[in-house]
């Protein structure tokens, strides 16, 4: 597995052999580290860093050098870190940026709106997942509202480079819930709340009694409504001021709803043998002791490379 490097020009310069990569993208942090033996060639700054056919690259930013030191540490963006270095905006003089068409066809146009196009570029296939009309949040971050939109689709991003390029795609999300992962190769924590707020008290518009009051309440099957379900200890109140509502009630029932979405799961993966995931992907654990099963989104992938040793880490949370 060949870790090559260009110049800043994005010219093929050569073979990196002795090296750690580390990287790690997904909802957090999008970039990499790689730290050089003394011998090796330095790069420029602008450089990019890649392993063909994987997602394993980017462009160095900086660097970091000790005096005598025997290595030095080049940093910078993963592919997905530059895609997130970019805004998606609305045209002037409209409220939102609106999409729809073959996913291939609307990254396609995606790359060309952020200025990517001398590096990236889109699929030439269609994809088959259709995206009949989707409107991305005003001045979202790139990589972020691309992977959101095409989740509304059941899809994921995927990315390599592949011939001086980096090829954007998209996929059906995989669900691996059906063959769980084995518990010598995850760690599982859980946080579970059995006790939430059930009566929240809306405080609206309005001042001392004349102010607008909302009372909405939680009943056993966790439907929002009017009517109380409990009471004495298992009673758990809490009060919701906004005073600037056009909507108290609409507004309440979200904030409930906020402060009822408590419960954690977070799925640690190392590396299995014969499985590798993507950012978006649906795996599955128990945590045997409490008998409780999650499935959750993977949401970050941590890759270190030694020598051309790879090994994974993946996160998932929710």
């Amino acid at each position: 597995m060949d870790l090559i490097f260009t110049n800043a020009k994005k010219v093929d310069q050569g073979v990196l052999s002795s090296h750690s990569f580390d990287l790690s993208y997904g909802a957090e942090e999008n970039d990499f580290e790689l730290t050089l033996g003394a011998n090796e060639t330095a790069l420029e700054s602008g450089a990019s860093i890649y392993i063909e056919g994987t997602e394993y690259g980017g462009t160095v930013d900086g660097l970091m050098a000790v005096t005598n030191g025997e290595t030095i540490t080049y940093k910078g963006r993963t592919w997905h870190g530059i895609l997130n270095s970019k805004v998606i905006q609305p045209d002037t003089g409209e409220d939102y940026l609106v999409v729809s068409g073959d996913a291939s066809e609307v990254l396609s146009f995606l790359v060309a709106r952020l200025g990517l196009s001398g590096l990236f570029l889109a699929a030439n296939e269609l994809s088959g997942v259709n995206i009949p009309g989707h409107r991305f949040p005003r001045y979202c971050k790139g990589y972020d509202g691309i992977r959101a939109m095409l989740a509304a689709y059941g899809a994921k991003l995927k990315i390599a480079w592949q011939n001086r390029s980096v090829v954007l795609s998209a996929e059906p999300i995989a669900d691996y819930t059906k063959s769980p992962v084995d518990g010598d190769i995850a760690t599982l924590t859980v946080e579970r709340h059995d006790k939430k707020v059930n009566h929240l008290i809306c405080l609206g518009k309005g001042n001392l009694a004349a102010r607008e009051v909302i009372h909405l309440y939680v009943d056993q099957f966790g439907r929002i409504g009017d009517v109380q379900y409990y009471f004495g200890l298992d009673e758990i109140c809490d009060t919701y001021d906004y005073a600037d509502s056009d909507d108290l009630r609409s507004d309440g029932i979200a904030k409930l709803t906020e402060l009822r979405n408590i419960d954690k799961a977070e799925i640690v993966l190392s590396q299995a043998e014969s499985q590798t995931y993507d950012i978006g992907d649906i795996v599955g654990a128990t945590e045997y002791k409490s008998g409780i099963s999650v499935a959750e989104k993977v949401t970050q992938k941590i890759v270190k490379i030694n020598n051309g040793v790879v090994s994974t880490e993946y996160k998932t949370g929710g």
